[in-house]
């Protein structure tokens, strides 16, 4: 008896601390550089094209940064013919927008007119072979994330305050939502299957940040949390993340609270601080990411958290984070 009781006890110590084991974070050390970047003034958008960064400045005028960080003078000189309002990514074309008219970027860099009438998403944050995923933010009050089929064209849609990626880890679609309103907060949810989340039928709330109040259903804040078609986790209280990506089979996030920016690792419902990367926050109010092959990038504007503060500003108020596999570069 006393053996088999030793036994047990030798079983259950071994799978407790292998559980343990597990849990633990791989250390994984990224290398970080800073990186002088000259924009003429404060770049609001991005895109990439041709292993080039493609900015949209304040100025109405378009900034290309080359692999190596360096402005390429000869291509910027031909897109800034005109005047442009805005730059934006429909499938794999890069779109610019001027006054009047829309074109988009051909395979040598020139302005030619965009014709097709296919509807653009401005706040497209993702897109696979199934699904062309955007958000729409309504600060405090709320916003949407919408999964739009490409095949079947029916649209679901979940309730996410300002979501500003999602990204695929193990076949499940890893959201990410950002608030910089007051203190700040930020927080994620997964969602193993797009198709189990609320089909929008009728097209006003294809664009409707908070189309979920006009289901009485829905209405109530408790209820909507009470829906199971995702796996939330933890919102995490006066911080923000900047991007998340994967590496070496792991998900990362870079995170930015009140004293700190590090690199934090995700494991089962836990983010762990895996690195710490400044002893200081990184101020920003809105992130645009941008993830293609082993590169996820990251155009962060810096308004000491405000949303406001950004129309009072002037100058070069924005950075660039750039991270590939187990590099990652600040570019301001």
């Amino acid at each position: 008896m006393r053996s088999t009781l030793i036994a047990i006890s030798t079983i259950v110590l071994l799978i407790s601390c292998q559980e343990r084991k597990s849990a633990t974070p791989k250390q994984i050390f990224f290398t970080v550089r800073q990186i002088r970047l000259q924009p003429d003034t404060t770049i609001s958008a991005i895109a990439y094209y041709q292993n080039n960064i493609i900015g949209w400045q304040d100025n109405g005028k378009l900034i290309v940064i080359d692999s190596n960080y360096k402005r390429q003078d000869a291509i910027e000189k031909r897109l800034n013919t005109l005047k442009t309002y805005y730059i934006a990514t429909i499938h794999d074309t890069i779109l610019v927008s001027t006054e009047k008219d829309v074109y988009f970027i051909d395979a040598k860099f020139n302005l030619q007119k965009y014709n097709n009438k296919e509807r653009i998403f401005l706040r497209s944050i993702y897109e696979d072979s199934v699904y062309y995923v955007y958000s729409c933010c309504a600060g405090e009050f709320g916003g949407s994330v919408f999964f739009l089929n490409k095949k079947t064209n029916k649209t679901y849609s979940y309730f996410a305050t300002c979501a500003t990626q999602v990204l695929k880890f193990k076949n499940e679609y890893v959201v990410c939502k950002n608030l910089a309103h007051l203190v700040g907060h930020m927080g994620f949810f997964i969602v193993p299957e797009p198709t189990k989340l609320y089909e929008l039928t009728d097209q006003r709330f294809k664009s409707h940040c908070n189309w979920y109040m006009e289901i009485d259903s829905l209405k109530d804040q408790k209820s909507r949390n009470s829906q199971n078609q995702v796996k939330n986790r933890p919102d995490i209280w006066g911080a923000m993340s900047m991007a998340s990506f994967v590496y070496n089979d792991s998900l990362y996030s870079m995170i930015s609270n009140d004293s700190s920016t590090y690199i934090a690792v995700h494991r089962k419902d836990s983010t762990y601080e895996m690195q710490r990367l400044f002893n200081k926050r990184i101020q920003f109010h809105n992130a645009q990411v941008i993830c293609t092959g082993n590169k996820t990038i990251c155009l962060y504007n810096l308004t000491a958290g405000s949303p406001f503060e950004a129309y009072l500003i002037t100058g070069n108020n924005s950075g660039l984070l750039v991270i590939e596999n187990n590099k990652i570069d600040f570019l301001n």
